[in-house]
């Protein structure tokens, strides 16, 4: 478990920006998509997409590292 989350810090850290900032205010601090729409100035559409493929991307940084 402990390495799952080292795995997943690293992971996160690798995101680009956007999603980066989109998924930890989603997942993390439990914001809505309308409260990272308000503190980001990002569209409703950018914040969905940042956090769509921002799960996506550290799903398969994820993978990669268990792999490894």
């Amino acid at each position: 478990k402990d390495r799952m989350l080292d795995m997943m810090t690293i992971s996160l850290g690798e995101l680009n920006r956007e999603q980066k900032l989109c998924v930890t205010l989603f997942y993390l601090d439990k914001k809505s998509y309308q409260e990272i729409v308000d503190s980001t100035g990002y569209t409703m559409m950018q914040v969905k997409s940042h956090i769509q493929n921002g799960k996506r991307n550290l799903k398969i940084l994820m993978e990669r590292k268990l792999n490894q």
